[in-house]
């Protein structure tokens, strides 16, 4: 049987690397908070606190851990009420990898998307060229088009009046002529 990766972060061992690489930056994100929180003033650690839980600032245990000692903490205070400390939510979309390999499974089903997704994307562009081929071959044609029907054909009637009436004028000045009326 093959060894797995293991990688520690904080005193806590990830299977998952995503997973890992998340609680890395929470590790981060958890000194820097450390360096700037000044536990002497109560009030401002736990307006700190509810502004981490309200925008959900953590999703690993590394940074649950740092919460719960914050918690902790706000309960020691005699003037921070109980009630002000909201629990610490734990989210059911923690990325964790069961037994059965979800995350492989859920990574070759991205992969099938994206390349669904790009040839989508070849032949809706192609489509699109094509259209607008037809377009252009549409505009550029002297034959009528549903387009442009009626008016070739107003045109064409047009252009047929006028040369009858020619026509007539040339038949009337010829028969003018051989009778030698001159009306």
């Amino acid at each position: 049987m093959a060894k797995k990766d293991v990688w520690v972060v904080e005193g806590f061992s990830f299977d998952n690397e995503d997973l890992y690489k998340e609680a890395k930056k929470e590790a981060e994100g958890v000194r820097y908070m450390k360096s700037r929180v000044d536990l002497q003033y109560p009030e401002r650690v736990l307006t700190i606190y509810q502004r981490m839980i309200a925008q959900q600032m953590f999703q690993t245990q590394v940074g649950y851990a740092y919460l719960q000692e914050l918690q902790d903490y706000l309960y020691t205070m005699p003037h921070v009420s109980n009630e002000e400390i909201p629990p610490i939510p734990v989210r059911s979309t923690v990325k964790v990898a069961d037994a059965a390999g979800t995350t492989a499974a859920l990574q070759e089903e991205s992969g099938k998307s994206k390349r669904a997704f790009h040839w989508s994307l070849i032949v809706n562009f192609f489509a699109a060229a094509v259209i607008l081929v037809m377009f252009a071959i549409a505009m550029s044609s002297s034959s009528p088009t549903v387009l442009n029907y009626e008016n070739e054909l107003q045109n064409k009637y047009a252009g047929w009046e006028q040369e009858l009436k020619e026509r007539e004028a040339a038949v009337l000045q010829k028969e003018r002529m051989l009778y030698g009326n001159n009306d």
